[in-house]
């Protein structure tokens, strides 16, 4: 694709023109300047008083990049320059330079519309591009969605703590994309379990568990009995039973000890609601690894972009979609003030509400599927790591764990520990200061003193997932279908649609579906 329209004119100051582009002349066309840009002047006309002279960049986006991505972006710069003042090696400064960038218009037909830019919507139209449809991202926001991770001070911040599952779907995929980010994995061996406010430490192994300081003597067994048979057991048996009728017979400790387990591989504080297949699956999983990724989760958000258009995809950011509408075989998407015609289109931003709002639709299948699941969280920047913090909450829904130096997400010496509550999904989120002392009380109990801690980051509440399945609703197996909206070429993606997985997990299963489909359907109406 060429950038075929001039849409808007930059200046500016003391801008330097060279045949591979300074970080400033890159900056005034909207392109990053540590995104690996080449350039190369492809004309040079000569005046009696001025050189003009036109460059040519081929983008390389780099993560931190936020810009509309456009394959082959064309930018023109009219660079007026005394005579005499330049040659190849030699850089001239030039006041108050314009800087024409010519991008592409929003395309007025396409095949495929993905509406969001997180992992579900990367995921789709990588799928349906990779199957030869023309498609087109449009992300309200910045690229990412929950993906998206925050810099400060060489402190890499995600939306709360994120992992990827070594054995999931979202790595499974990515790696048949020839994606693979790099990071660490954490030590979940040894761990501290809080239980009235105080930290114990414990090791998940058959002696630790027989040793277990929280647990009272004849519990121990009966949790070493548990995690002997985690492996073996059959998540379909548990399908249709909540996590508190599964446990509800066991003693309060055992209780409250798997509990603490279930909550960190799932993200789900909600046992009377929560489907125990699922559990089971996600605990079985989580127990294969994970990773926490260097430079945190916008290196996947980085890579599945440039996948998806090395694909032919187009993607858009700040492109905000108001409607839906399907219209004689066709379906017209709003956006801003122009609409685009597709042959489908996938709805893979928000949750259900989100969904009826852009379309008109209701979803079914959405009373198989909890309210949306929230945390609150706490990056803590600490002069030192602190490997060895790893805690959990019995009978406080509460998480912390170093993330580095485990991932490349601090500055060399440094450490970041994050920390998490659990907020139910019908529960009040409380007062702010109320969560964030008890989220320090956390980290102290895990020797994190005051006078380590360089700076603070609260998030008083978070989504972590638009809905997490139900024991009445079936399981992952009950929630809305791709094709829950019943509308002809219109479909929907994201963590809380179709049977596969959890979390990013799932919305990376159910945007590979909606993509297959979505080409599918582009297909159908062609013949």
């Amino acid at each position: 694709m060429e950038w075929s329209a001039a849409s808007r004119v930059l200046q500016s100051k003391d801008v330097a023109i060279s045949v591979e582009p300074p970080p400033a002349l890159l900056e005034a066309g909207g392109i990053s300047p540590n995104g690996g840009c080449g350039g190369r002047a492809i004309g040079v006309e000569l005046s009696t008083d001025v050189v003009m002279a036109s460059v040519v960049f081929r983008r390389r986006f780099d993560v931190h990049d936020h810009h509309p991505l456009i394959r082959d972006p064309l930018v023109l710069v009219a660079s007026p320059i005394p005579r005499g003042t330049r040659h190849e090696s030699q850089l001239a400064v030039v006041e108050q330079t314009e800087v024409i960038a010519m991008r592409d218009e929003l395309e007025r037909e396409t095949d495929v519309v993905v509406v969001g830019g997180g992992v579900a919507g990367l995921m789709t139209a990588m799928t349906a591009a990779q199957a030869g449809s023309r498609v087109t991202v449009l992300e309200a926001n910045e690229l990412g969605g929950r993906g998206r991770t925050a810099d400060r001070d060489g402190y890499a911040l995600n939306i709360g703590p994120h992992a990827l599952y070594l054995t999931g779907a979202l790595r499974t995929e990515l790696v048949a994309h020839g994606i693979d980010p790099a990071g660490g994995t954490p030590q979940s061996r040894s761990v501290g379990l809080v239980r009235n406010g105080e930290r114990h430490h414990a090791t998940v192994s058959a002696l630790g568990l027989a040793t277990n300081p929280v647990l009272k003597p004849r519990s121990r067994a009966r949790a070493l009995s548990l995690f002997a048979r985690l492996p073996r057991m059959k998540p379909a048996a548990y399908v249709g039973h909540s996590v508190s009728d599964w446990l509800g017979d066991e003693p309060v400790d055992v209780q409250q000890f798997l509990s603490a387990f279930i909550r960190v591989s799932t993200y789900t504080h909600a046992p009377d609601q929560f489907d125990a297949g699922a559990a089971v699956a996600q605990l079985q999983m989580a127990f294969q690894g994970v990773r926490y990724i260097d430079g945190g989760w916008t290196r996947i958000i980085d890579a599945m972009t440039r996948r998806a258009t090395d694909l032919g995809a187009t993607v858009h950011d700040h492109a905000i979609v108001t409607s839906i509408a399907t219209d004689g075989g066709r379906v017209v998407v709003a956006v801003d003030d122009r609409e685009i015609s597709a042959s489908a289109v996938v709805v893979a931003t928000g949750g259900p509400d989100v969904a009826t709002r852009l379309t008109g639709a209701e979803v079914a299948g959405r009373d198989a599927i909890t309210r949306p699941i929230r945390a609150a969280s706490l990056d803590i920047a600490t002069r030192h790591p602190f490997p060895d913090s790893f805690s959990l909450g019995m009978d406080r829904p509460l998480y912390l764990s170093p993330h580095a130096p485990v991932a490349k997400m601090a500055p060399l010496g440094r450490g970041l520990v994050c920390a998490m509550r659990y907020i139910g999904p019908d529960e009040d989120t409380g007062d702010p200061t109320a969560t964030r002392d008890e989220l320090r009380h956390l980290a102290r109990s895990a020797g994190i003193r005051d006078e380590d801690v360089l700076w603070e980051r609260a998030l008083h509440q978070s989504i972590v997932t638009h809905g997490s399945p139900t024991a009445a609703g079936g399981g992952t197996a009950g929630r809305p279908r791709h094709d829950a909206l019943g509308l002809p070429g219109v479909y929907i993606a994201g963590d809380w649609v179709g049977p596969t997985g959890l979390l990013a997990d799932a919305s990376a299963a159910s945007g590979i579906e909606a993509g297959r489909s979505a080409t599918r359907h582009c297909a159908s109406i062609r013949v």
